[in-house]
C-alpha cells in the first residue's frame, strides 16, 4: 500500500509517519511538505491513500525558497487538482486549525468538511482535528483509515 502525507510542520509530519508506519507496516510512505511537491508525487506515483494538510505553503520552504504565501485552503486546491486530472485517491485531511482564512471568506472546519463532501465525493473521506495535546488524533484517524480501506475493500491492509 502506497501512502502519502502532505503536511508542512515537521513535528506533525513526523507523528503522522510514525503513526501510519505503526497502523500500516507494510505501507510505503511518502512524504511532501507543500501544495505543488504534493501534488507533483500524486501526478506521479498511483497512492492508495492520502493524509493531507490543510494549510501550507504553496513551495517546499528551503535555504533559497521561502516557500511562499502560506495557503489557508491550499488542501482544498489539491483536490481541484486532482479532480481536474481525473485522479480518484481516498484523502483524509488531518488538520489543527478549526478555521480557514479570515473576513467574509473565512470557513469553520466544520463549514469546509461540508463543503469538501459536496465538491469532491470522489475523493474525500473526511477529516481528523490533529492537537498534540490530546492522543484523541490518533484515534480518529485509525477509525478513519480503517473504513477507508473498508470501502476500497482492502481489508487484509489494517
Amino acid at each position: 500500500m502506497n501512502v502519502i502525507i502532505i503536511e508542512d510542520d515537521e513535528n506533525k509530519r513526523y507523528q503522522l509517519k510514525e503513526f501510519v508506519d505503526s497502523l500500516l507496516p507494510e505501507s510505503e510512505v511518502t512524504v511532501n511538505k507543500s501544495l505543488q511537491s504534493g501534488l507533483r508525487s500524486i501526478l506521479e506515483k498511483h497512492f492508495d491513500l492520502v493524509l493531507l494538510d490543510m494549510t501550507m505553503p504553496t513551495y517546499d520552504i528551503d535555504i533559497e525558497e521561502d516557500g511562499g504565501r502560506t495557503q489557508p485552503l491550499a488542501g482544498r486546491e489539491l483536490f481541484f487538482q486532482m479532480e481536474r486530472r481525473d485522479i480518484e485517491v481516498p484523502v483524509i485531511v488531518v488538520t489543527q486549525f478549526d478555521l480557514f482564512g479570515t473576513g467574509k471568506e473565512a470557513l469553520t472546519l466544520d463549514e469546509l468538511d461540508l463543503k469538501l463532501r459536496r465538491e469532491h465525493p470522489r475523493n474525500y473521506r473526511g477529516y481528523v482535528y490533529y492537537s498534540t495535546a490530546l492522543e484523541k488524533w490518533k484515534k480518529d484517524l485509525e477509525a478513519l483509515i480503517r473504513k477507508t480501506l473498508k470501502r476500497r475493500g482492502d481489508k487484509n491492509d489494517v
